[in-house]
């Protein structure tokens, strides 16, 4: 997740990395209200080309070819992008046995290596990499212990309040948030703009969050995340491609997750790199609750305009 108020962050440019922000529409939708906006910017253009009294009756004849045009190439567009996804069986069939793996697991306890790219003005990519502590009990409780040189952060949530609390700067944000870690994840990236990348995991139903937006799939192979034997598999998306290595055997375990926003320049890429996985361990009701240390000020999340000039802000610094 994100930063709160006056907590350093990362120059940070590829938002798409929390796919939450992506797959809230069908590609079909997409693609027809991409069509229809452009034919409606270009029946305007037509008429104010046309503007002269003389020319008005060639501009409305414009406008009806180009609307019957319309009328012809949604159908087509919506029919193709609806078609069916051209995914491997054996891509999906390992893809749902981790999804079931996750959704049956109750508490989890994981250990993992995170990376994030950015791309500054310059062109020049940058990476980032985190240490990362998480401690998951469905369905309403997460605790997020995050390391690196720019954030180190600990993620609170109890089912009634979402905290953000900067080690660093020794401040804390929090606030209400909704019931349930998927309600609570939702409302995190949509109303605090606080994405939160790799958190497709973390869901309920995992399956249907990683595979909305899908029109390729592809099982690639087995190969070996540190010593450990998995499948690799590897899908395509509207705005991203993503692969998976899911451990090979009875626990389906998801050992690496990467996720490349092609669309941005430069496609950086964000991943996960879980080395520690335990599903026995109960994990205590203190893990999930908040007591501001000594000394700490509350502060208030930043409003997604703030949020953009910070991030401003930094890309700056970091060009100096």
């Amino acid at each position: 997740m994100g930063t709160p108020a006056n907590s350093k962050s990362a120059p940070n440019r590829h938002l798409v990395f929390s796919r939450k922000n992506l797959n809230g529409f069908p590609l079909s939708f997409k693609i027809v209200i991409s069509f229809i906006i452009i034919v409606l910017v270009g029946s305007l253009i037509i008429i104010k080309f046309f503007k002269e009294k003389t020319m008005r009756h060639h501009s409305k004849i414009a406008v009806v070819i180009l609307w019957a045009l319309l009328s012809i190439a949604v159908p087509l567009l919506a029919n193709a992008a609806d078609s069916k996804a051209e995914v491997d069986p054996k891509a999906d069939q390992v893809l749902r046995q981790m999804c079931d793996y996750l959704k049956a697991q109750k508490h989890i306890i994981a250990r993992a290596e995170t990376s994030y790219e950015s791309i500054l003005d310059s062109g020049q990519k940058l990476t980032y990499m985190n240490q990362v502590m998480i401690y998951l009990k469905r369905p309403d409780r997460l605790y997020i212990h995050r390391t690196g040189m720019i954030r180190n952060q600990d993620i609170f949530y109890n089912g009634k309040t979402l905290t953000l609390y900067s080690r660093n700067k020794n401040v804390y944000a929090s606030t209400e948030v909704p019931p349930t870690i998927d309600e609570m994840l939702d409302y995190a990236t949509d109303v605090l703009n606080l994405p939160a990348p790799g958190s497709d995991l973390f869901y309920s139903d995992v399956y249907e969050g990683l595979t909305s937006d899908v029109y390729s799939g592809t099982y690639v192979g087995k190969n070996r995340i540190n010593g450990v034997l998995c499948h690799h598999i590897a899908f395509r998306a509207g705005d991203v491609d993503w692969q998976l290595w899911i451990e090979a055997g009875d626990e389906p375990i998801p050992r690496k997750y990467i996720i490349t926003s092609k669309w941005i320049t430069g496609a950086p890429e964000y991943s996960m790199t879980i080395r520690e996985w335990d599903t026995k361990t109960i994990i205590p009701e203190s893990r999930f609750q908040f007591n501001p240390p000594k000394g700490a000020n509350r502060i208030m999340f930043l409003t997604p305009e703030e949020i953009n000039a910070a991030r401003a802000k930094i890309v700056k610094e970091h060009q100096k």
